[in-house]
């Protein structure tokens, strides 16, 4: 096949005109394909095709459509791309690619039905359009087919061609200098330990995979230009995904680009802003703007036509966290996302998964909701407890119709802590979390690159890949369950535990917590709301200044823990405890180079105890710095325990019971912030109800080693009731019990 696209005299010379420009006779030859395609494989060709344009990213100026009559006599449409192909080096640790000749034209066809296809190839440009004609034939294959919401069960994801698809994986946003190289190496690891999900980015410009850079056209950057050697990286990239079994959400854009200041802004630098030649003089008018529309209507036509025919694109993903854009309007944005759906209505002939991501880990139902999104994603940071945002969020969401799992999560929003956590409690707990309260997918974590990868963490996937073994999500059913524990010795004493009061509200502006507090603590029993998990200063958000007032009734001498976290670094803090109107601490938390540097202040992160007589007292937190401090809260050894101090979660399906045991108290703030040291807990005896009657297979496993403790056959009466013995809990447990012969 010869080279098709003859390139303008001089072309980056020339203001507003593509070095992909064309000025040649309108021209199509006759279209060379494979006899046959395996079903849901990729058939791809090279189009011969010449005309007249200045932007072949511009279909008005110049577009390659397939009109594919399928066997059943129906019809599709199938739009081509310009592509270029390139070849890569690693040079002292940094990728580099030089082109491999010249640009060309391509389309690119997965069929969904074996049988004879006819396909009819136009060629388009102003002076008029040519068109050829050619067949091939659809043959079975393996392949499962693309990912869709499940028929039978709206919670969770199915293929096409039948089976149940639970991703489980990571962030794989961007690469570090060696690019290509670095997927090559992250993508065999996470597929080696049984992963097969990762999020990709295609924006902001700095990614190793965004489609749009700023600068010149005639330099082929600019909106509306596609970066044809970062498009070259993510076929690799992709290939790669293939070969792995690895399905990958694309993230178009992420809210840096409408970002005017504060929080990793982009607006400076984006594409879209008039200073850079785009469209935009200012941001908002992103979501109203026809020319911009058209725009991004155009690069949806290039994303369908290069990437639409992988069954490995598991869902376009329009925006990371689209809340976070500048003069954020949730209506607004609304009516962007349902015209943009509704476009990939009409070109996406295979119905690719559509989302779009929050930071607000509560979720706005304005977005989640809208109906042309096909599932929803939560993204957490900075919990106190990983897990239990993970608990929280999927009871909360499992009723919202439609999937739901964690795009992203991380213990600290600002780094991955990699010396606290070289263990990656952070990926592990939130992963277990998911499974024991029905997610739709794993808990993906975000810091793949300095902590995943940097710690070689990937073996965390090995335990839950073999635990999920057999599971079809699908047909299950599955729905949350309470679960009682005892413990195995009825002898045994149980020391009494903590109140912890953490995971409250945080926010910046008004809402739950965020004005003076007050609340009741009699006995290790609270009254009240959990107090919020940031105190505000009087100076930055004196609206939202929020001191807290404890009433607190001990049986004996004890203390309390002030659990500090981060503190702004927009001018600090200053934390001013008084028990019975007494001044007993008082903690100035300067911020150290004003507003030079605004990243979050991890340096006072600790535990400040408070010693606490027998009786009643009254204690007053308060900040009285310049902007918040985010903290919790520890009353020690005044809960009576009834029942052993583990943490459970379980669901129960139809044929299979997943259940997650976990030390009471082991969050990833107590072990790998404060560390402390959590003790075991001895063999103790789990209740569940409401399975089916039979016989179950109950297996014990270690979600370390990835392999079952114990495994036993357990017979179920006609109340649906079940006992389970565990052995010593050093850390956790899964439990997993499948009926025989369902």
């Amino acid at each position: 096949m010869l080279p098709i696209v003859a390139l303008v005299s001089h072309a980056s010379q020339l203001p507003g005109i593509s070095p992909y420009a064309m000025r040649e006779p309108l021209r199509l030859s006759p279209l060379s394909l494979p006899q046959t395609v395996g079903k849901f494989e990729i058939l791809e060709t090279e189009v011969d095709a010449a005309g007249t344009y200045d932007d072949p990213f511009d279909p008005a100026q110049v577009r390659l459509d397939a009109r594919i009559t399928k066997p059943d006599g129906s019809s599709v449409n199938v739009p081509g791309y310009l592509d270029r192909p390139y070849r890569r080096s690693l040079v002292e640790g940094e990728e580099r690619l030089e082109p491999a000749g010249p640009a060309k034209w391509r389309l690119r066809f997965s069929p969904e039905a074996e049988g004879n296809y006819q396909m009819r190839v136009v060629f388009t440009d102003k002076t008029g359009e040519k068109a050829q004609n050619a067949s091939f034939r659809c043959v079975p294959s393996t392949k499962p087919g693309f990912v869709r919401v499940s028929p039978d069960d709206h919670r969770y994801f199915a293929f096409s061609a039948g089976g149940s698809y639970w991703p489980l994986g990571t962030n794989m946003g961007w690469a570090g200098p060696r690019g290509t190289y670095d997927y090559d190496e992250w993508l065999t690891k996470l597929s080696q330990h049984g992963g097969n999900y990762v999020r990709l980015w295609l924006s902001p410009s700095w990614t190793t995979l965004a489609q749009e850079l700023p600068g010149k056209k005639e330099e082929g950057k600019g909106v509306g230009q596609i970066d044809l050697a970062n498009a070259w990286r993510l076929d690799h990239v992709l290939a790669q995904a293939r070969q792995h079994n690895i399905y990958a959400m694309l993230c178009l854009d992420s809210y840096n680009v409408l970002r005017q200041s504060d929080a990793n802004p982009w607006w400076d630098k984006t594409p879209h802003n008039a200073d850079n030649g785009g469209p935009l003089r200012i941001w908002r008018d992103f979501w109203s703007s026809d020319t911009m529309d058209r725009l991004y209507r155009n690069r949806l036509r290039y994303l369908v036509a290069r990437w639409g025919a992988d069954v490995h694109v598991f869902a376009w993903e329009f925006w990371n966290e689209v809340d976070l854009t500048t003069e954020f309007d949730a209506t607004t944005v609304r009516d962007w996302h349902q015209r943009m759906a509704r476009y990939l209505d009409g070109i996406d002939v295979y119905r690719h998964l559509r989302t779009t991501s929050l930071s607000a880990t509560l979720g706005l139902r304005t977005i989640d909701l809208i109906p042309e999104l096909d599932l929803m994603q939560t993204h957490s940071y900075d919990a106190a407890d990983p897990a239990i945002a993970v608990s929280a969020q999927q009871s909360r969401k499992s009723g919202w119709g439609k999937p739901h799992f964690f795009g992203e999560i991380g213990a600290d929003g600002s780094g991955p802590r990699i010396e606290d956590d070289p263990e990656g409690i952070q990926i592990h707990d939130p992963i277990w979390a998911s499974i024991a309260t029905g997610a739709s997918g794993g808990a993906m974590a975000w810091w793949w690159d300095s902590l995943l990868a940097a710690k070689d963490l990937f073996g965390i996937y090995d335990a839950p890949f073999r635990f999920l073994a057999g599971v079809d999500w699908t047909a299950e059913r599955f729905r949350q369950t309470d679960v009682a524990l005892s413990m195995a010795d009825p002898k045994a004493k149980l020391p009494p535990g903590d109140l912890v009061l953490e995971n409250g509200p945080v926010s910046w502006t008004r809402g739950p917590g965020m004005r003076p507090q007050s609340t009741v603590i009699s006995n290790g029993t609270l009254s009240g709301d959990v107090p919020a998990g940031i105190l505000h200063g009087v100076s930055n958000h004196p609206d939202l200044h929020n001191p807290l007032t404890l009433r607190v009734r001990v049986n004996s001498n004890t203390r309390f823990e002030i659990g500090v976290t981060s503190v702004s670094g927009y001018g600090g803090a200053n934390l001013r405890v008084k028990l019975d109107g007494a001044l007993v601490l008082s903690r100035d938390f300067t911020d150290p180079d004003g507003l030079t540097k605004t990243d979050d202040l991890r340096t006072y992160a600790g535990v400040l105890p408070i010693p606490l007589t027998k009786g009643v007292h009254t204690l007053t937190i308060e900040n009285t710095g310049a902007d918040w401090v985010r903290l919790g809260y520890r009353l020690v050894g005044v809960v009576p325990r009834k029942t052993p101090p583990l943490s459970s979660w379980a669901v129960v399906g139809d044929s299979t019971v997943m259940a997650w045991v976990r030390v009471a108290g082991r969050t990833w703030r107590a072990v790998a912030e404060q560390k402390r040291s959590i003790p075991g807990v001895a063999p103790s005896v789990m209740r569940l109800r409401g399975l089916r009657s039979g016989t179950w297979r109950t297996e014990v496993w270690d979600t370390y080693a990835g392999k079952p403790i114990s495994s036993i056959q357990t017979k179920v009466g006609i109340d649906g009731h079940v006992r389970i013995a565990l052995p010593r809990i050093e850390k956790d447990v899964a439990v997993k019990l499948v009926r025989q012969g369902a």
